[in-house]
């Protein structure tokens, strides 16, 4: 079976995604090919971080809307994908998303695509304008075929109730899983000077840094026992801001670079705005590390309140789980254990893979040979 992946965020979350999914499945026998984009903060070694046996085929997509990238990409699909002819197509966010769907409606191959979004960002969009442009988007691509997957169950309420009204025959829910072969366990022997909290993640707005600084500045006036740290890189004015709240920012780090780092957390703190169902969550759970993060879609499905750690509302809940964590070791230790065993049990690589293959095979039961007119 040939499955083709399409990307345009070649970074952080949905990148390694796409690097574990396309590993797995090239060593289950499958043919892979991945057509992709450059971004800025794609690492250096990408190739590397491929199976040998992936094929790599570079489409540039722009990330915000951009006629003239835009159409030169979608030209570039079309050509790729009929050159290509793959018995399915797999295609990721919301920029390539809607490029492989327009791609997909016009070879009359929609019927055996996947879009997964991976966060359905459009409601937090502060402009009405842009905001409306993204969900019609959203709307459109969706006309023009295939079957969208979320990849949590508030992300599949949001879809099932604003994109596709109830309508369920092209909407599933397939949860994110991750390699935990590449995790190191957290080590509980192993003691900080001080106790680590931190985060893994791009600096951007979806983060909500402005609301990680807010808290580490309240925490660092009444404390002297606690180090805050970002793991990971971002816009000047806001790593000026985080750091002025006294919170450590390492920069842009590999991938190898990260994993070893981040069993050195104590406590994981996530106040993302929106994630779809955030990598670097289930990778720290996974690891061992208890976590405190925002009530949004995702994180309240990978974190079990009161178990493996602590899902908050408001900066004053969140404080306040974060601190109750940071003044009892025991505490951090249970819910890190247990962390580990859910996540590995309920979040693994193998577990969303298998259910992905299952809905490869289904769709080309269903609707059997395609071939171009």
């Amino acid at each position: 079976m040939h499955i083709v992946h399409i990307i345009e965020p070649m970074e952080h979350g949905v990148f390694i995604w796409v690097v574990d999914m396309a590993n797995r499945l090239v060593r289950d026998g499958y043919r892979v090919t991945v057509l992709h984009s450059i971004r800025e903060h794609t690492p250096e070694n990408w190739r590397e971080m491929f199976d040998s046996k992936v094929e790599l085929i570079h489409v540039q997509m722009s990330r915000s809307i951009d006629p003239i990238v835009d159409t030169k990409a979608l030209i570039s699909l079309v050509k790729n994908i009929k050159q290509l002819n793959p018995d399915i197509i797999h295609t990721h966010s919301s920029k390539g998303g809607f490029l492989a769907r327009v791609a997909g409606f016009i070879l009359r191959k929609n019927d055996r695509l996947l879009y997964t979004s991976h966060a359905i960002h459009y409601p937090l969009i502060k402009k009405p304008l842009k905001r409306k442009i993204y969900k019609y988007l959203e709307h459109v691509g969706y006309w023009l075929g295939g079957t969208i997957v979320a990849c949590g169950k508030e992300e599949f309420e949001i879809i099932s109730d604003e994109i596709t009204y109830g309508n369920t025959k092209r909407l599933i829910r397939i949860s994110n899983g991750i390699d935990t072969s590449q995790l190191t366990p957290k080590d509980y022997s192993l003691k900080n000077d001080k106790i680590k909290i931190g985060v893994v993640g791009r600096i951007s707005m979806q983060k909500a840094p402005w609301v990680f600084a807010d808290i580490a500045r309240k925490v660092n006036a009444k404390r002297d026992d606690v180090e805050f740290v970002w793991i990971g890189g971002g816009e000047k004015e806001d790593v000026d801001n985080l750091e002025s709240a006294g919170v450590k920012i390492t920069g842009m780090m590999d991938r190898t670079e990260v994993l070893k780092m981040l069993p050195s957390l104590d406590i994981f703190f996530q106040t993302s705005a929106y994630e779809g169902l955030s990598l670097a969550l289930l990778e720290a759970q996974a690891s061992g590390i208890p976590a405190v993060v925002t009530k949004i879609p995702g994180n309240d499905e990978v974190v079990q309140h009161g178990q493996t750690g602590f899902v908050g509302e408001t900066e004053e809940i969140l404080m306040k789980h974060l601190e109750e964590l940071i003044d009892s070791e025991e505490k951090c230790i249970t819910m890190g254990k247990y962390a580990k065993q859910h996540t590995e049990e309920h979040f693994s690589l193998p577990v969303m893979a298998d259910q992905y293959k299952e809905k490869y095979k289904e769709l080309i039961q269903v609707h059997g040979d395609l071939k171009f007119s």
